[in-house]
């Protein structure tokens, strides 16, 4: 009697254990919801490399004084980059020759530090544990920089006199939305950042001020290895989020049901914000390369393109995949498509260090011509990180810690076919390594992903 009672103990606890065993290897394999952030040794390494390439003078940089309204503020791009520092109105004042960097902040009422929070004023032994000779009010960033204008001899004064990026756009892109604002005669007035930087000029006549903007990109351009943690994570979460968008399609459904299954997947695991306006375009608004409306009823036949990824502590990632909302490919989609997949994996392949943009680029174009189709659509991509379309000198060889979306693009509106397949990259020591591998774009695995989930 007894026996029987013990194989079925056994067998409950069998079951359990593997019970248990799947439950863990599932669990494994979703990512993490946890946030990663940066130790404050992160931003003193980041000064410190400044400092030794500048040399000599004095960097004055300034954070944002304003917030997007309606969106989780996001501090300027290269202030937070030398501080990890997210409080409006802030200043770094840094003393190059010594590396000894002074950051200032306003004074926050007890109703601000209430309804919004203190800043690094209220925490105890701040400057220490931050890495900073003096945390200051803003109250004494004049007489510190009068103190610093008293300096005799000539003195170079570093401060950015370019334009910033921002999470969806390049120091280029905010350069020529400035100067399509500007052809409007009513809105010529200038920006905060050249007021700014007037204002150092006249505070500090007899000083030498140089732009610290080349200098700041060429570190930004190679990723730290605790920015590449990070944007493994992201690669991720943003991959998954993309393959549950492809799980949703199905004629039908409206656009904006893809973006919301990605939307939903990012933020529940831990994005801030995301990299950038969703794209999703179904039929003839796959064409139009940055919609961003996604109120269109996907219909049977048609392709689907959508770019989307997720910013997870101020670094980004950038994906697309392109799919047959029905499912199945026409043999003209086909052909299309399996052009723009080899020619990805051909630049992908190319990339290592010392290799230039125009090698890899003539790699992608023999592909697009072997196929029949215009060598022209060999797009190679661009740097990804604070920004989406991150900083960088495309005149340079490719270097290990470069991280770049590879995006060769085809784009056919007579025949209502835009293909784009992106991945984000990183250099290594000995090629790349694919960041956003969570999601396939195999043409037999992306069918059989959309056919299982219809």
């Amino acid at each position: 009697m007894a026996m029987p009672h013990a194989r079925a103990v056994v067998g409950r606890r069998g079951h359990l254990a593997v019970g248990i065993a799947l439950a863990v290897a599932v669990w494994c394999a979703v990512p993490s919801a946890q946030r990663m952030g940066y130790a404050p040794e992160e931003f003193t390494a980041r000064r410190e490399r400044l400092a030794k390439v500048l040399q000599r003078g004095t960097l004055v940089m300034s954070g944002a004084s304003s917030a997007v309204p309606g969106l989780r503020f996001r501090q300027d791009h290269d202030f937070f980059y030398l501080t990890g520092n997210e409080s409006l109105n802030a200043t770094l004042v840094m003393d190059v020759a010594t590396g000894e960097a002074h950051v200032f902040l306003p004074k926050l009422s007890a109703a601000d530090v209430r309804y919004e929070g203190g800043n690094w004023l209220q925490e105890t032994n701040a400057a220490r544990t931050r890495g900073f000779a003096s945390i200051q009010p803003l109250d004494a960033l004049q007489d510190f920089l009068a103190r610093r204008r008293d300096a005799s001899g000539p003195h170079t004064l570093w401060t950015r006199l370019s334009e910033p990026d921002t999470v969806n756009g390049g120091r280029d892109d905010v350069a020529h939305d400035l100067s399509r604002r500007r052809m409007n005669p009513l809105l010529q007035f200038p920006t905060e950042n050249t007021l700014r930087v007037a204002s150092l000029r006249e505070r500090f006549p007899q000083h030498d001020v140089q732009d610290v903007t080349p200098h700041l990109d060429r570190l930004r351009l190679h990723k730290t290895p605790g920015e590449i943690d990070i944007l493994r994570a992201n690669g991720r979460i943003s991959a998954e989020a993309m393959r549950r968008a492809i799980e949703a399609t199905s004629p039908g459904r409206f656009e904006y049901e893809l973006e919301a299954e990605a939307t939903h997947w990012l933020f529940r695991h831990g994005m801030q914000a995301v990299a950038y306006p969703a794209i999703v375009g179904s039929g003839p608004m796959g064409n139009q390369w940055h919609y961003e409306d996604n109120g269109r009823q996907m219909k049977p036949g048609e392709l689907v393109v959508m770019d989307y990824a997720g910013s997870l502590d101020y670094l980004t990632v950038d994906i697309t995949r392109t799919w047959p909302v029905s499912g199945r490919f026409t043999d003209a989609q086909r052909r299309g498509y399996l052009t723009v997949l080899e020619a990805q994996k051909a630049l992908i392949a190319s990339i290592r260090p010392g290799v230039t943009r125009e090698a890899a680029r003539k790699v992608a174009e023999d592909v697009f011509r072997s196929r029949g189709f215009d060598p022209r659509f060999a797009y190679l991509g661009h740097y990804v990180g604070l920004s989406v379309h991150d900083v960088g000198d495309w005149s340079l060889p490719f270097e290990a810690g470069m991280v770049m979306a590879i995006e060769p693009i085809l784009d056919l509106p007579e025949a209502q076919m835009h293909i784009r397949v992106e991945d984000t990259i990183l250099v290594t020591p000995t090629g790349t390594e694919i960041l956003t591998t969570g999601v396939p774009k195999e043409a037999d695995e992306l069918l059989a992903l959309i056919k299982a989930a219809q």
